[in-house]
């Protein structure tokens, strides 16, 4: 006979809600219903657009001679600016959270959100923008003084990729590596950015804060480790330093790009043309609004652009490499660049390792002032490596590994 006691429903519910972080829900819900409102708006410019544009009946390919938007009745812009106007008004009220990994898919849908629209987050002052933080492997908010507690301290900075977070970083094989590197005195940390802002942008960002850190908290070394579009982040921000004469770049011995395309990502150019042929027409160029939902970041992909100047000469309709020769790598700093291949037909082509080919993960190009090269830098070329689940394959680890400890 089971003589175990009963829960009353009512205490189960209660018992579940006092589980639930409330603050956390009412924050995502205000974010939510502020993008809602927003994309509203842009969904109404849109039919504004498009209206504007029947109206003038022109030929197919021809051109039109006053904007659309002029042309357009006049409620399609008061609807917009309704929509709007909730937005901010929404976006007023004080609520704040920080997403960890004990928000289950809270962090990984917050960082693809940010990886896809994440420079309209900002633009519109959304909830949901994330901001550049330091993180431990759980998610808790770091200092850098946690890490730099004393002038002899040894870091290693890890910069997740598009759509990404420290989150994905989490795998055994990390572990494994990480258990050797603290066992040599090392203190890891992994950096936590809005994804889908210009890269310059986030380099810039990246650069200043590692001067300023650095130079109130001194490190004895640091190494930098990026995945995918974390190894150009990495790139901008040694060239921001360059540029504004930063120090931090003297601390840095070491800098390793996992899958990074260096050269560009050929999907993306692939959206830029089909994004682009909607431009031909008059009555199809509105959508060209829904192709650019993509993020600067992922147009910067393109060609692994990673400078303003470089950002700013690629329009939404070029499909030109503009660049003239490679921004160049640290003299002083040891590289690592790794790339991998689903197999050994993907290794020839395009599609190297489902996203990134092989030749551009290793700063190879037909251009010999566009190939990446400094003194001392080694390449690394993978077979059966998945760009989605690379992180947790130890064979990255290994070259890792044997490469940091290389004499």
């Amino acid at each position: 006979m089971n003589t175990t006691p009963t829960v009353p429903a009512g205490e189960r519910v209660l018992a579940l809600a006092r589980q639930v972080d409330w603050r956390a829900v009412l924050w995502g819900t205000q974010g939510l219903a502020h993008l809602a409102l927003h994309s509203a708006a842009e969904l109404t410019d849109l039919v504004t657009e498009m209206d504007g544009t029947i109206r003038q009946a022109p030929l197919p390919l021809g051109q039109i001679d006053v904007p659309p938007r002029q042309r357009a009745p006049w409620p399609y812009r008061l609807v917009a600016q309704i929509f709007r106007s909730a937005a901010n008004v929404l976006q007023r009220l004080p609520l704040h959270a920080d997403i960890r990994q004990s928000h289950a898919m809270a962090l990984p849908v917050l960082s693809a959100a940010n990886g896809v629209l994440g420079d309209k987050l900002e633009r519109w002052d959304s909830p949901l923008a994330l901001g550049m933080t330091l993180r431990a492997g759980d998610s808790e908010l770091l200092a850098w003084s946690q890490l730099a507690d004393s002038p002899k301290a040894r870091v290693v900075l890890f910069v997740h990729g598009l759509c990404w977070s420290e989150r994905e970083w989490q795998t055994p094989a990390q572990q494994n590596f990480l258990d050797v590197l603290t066992g040599k005195g090392w203190r890891a940390g992994w950096l936590r950015y809005n994804s889908g802002r210009a890269i310059w942008r986030n380099g810039a960002d990246l650069a200043e804060w590692l001067e300023e850190a650095l130079a109130v908290h001194p490190a004895r070394e640091l190494v930098l480790v990026g995945h995918s579009q974390g190894g150009l982040l990495i790139r901008s921000a040694f060239e921001h330093a360059r540029v504004q004469g930063h120090v931090w770049p003297d601390r840095i011995s070491r800098a390793a790009y996992l899958a990074t395309p260096h050269q560009g990502a050929p999907l993306e150019r692939a959206g830029n043309w089909a994004n682009a042929i909607l431009s031909h027409s008059p009555y199809t160029r509105p959508l060209m609004r829904l192709g650019n939902i993509r993020s600067a970041a992922i147009k910067d992909l393109r060609f692994g652009l990673i400078t303003e100047a470089e950002s700013a000469a690629a329009s939404d309709t070029s499909h030109e490499d503009h660049r003239s020769e490679a921004v160049p790598l640290p003299g002083h700093v040891r590289h690592l660049l790794l790339g991998g291949s689903l197999n050994d037909d993907a290794a020839r082509n395009w599609i190297g390792d489902g996203l990134v080919p092989v030749s551009s993960a290793l700063g190879d190009h037909v251009q010999p002032a566009l190939v990446l090269d400094a003194p001392d830098l080694v390449r690394v070329e993978l077979t059966s490596l998945d760009h989605m689940t690379m992180l947790a394959d130890v064979r990255v680890w290994d070259a890792l590994a044997d490469w940091w400890f290389e004499r």
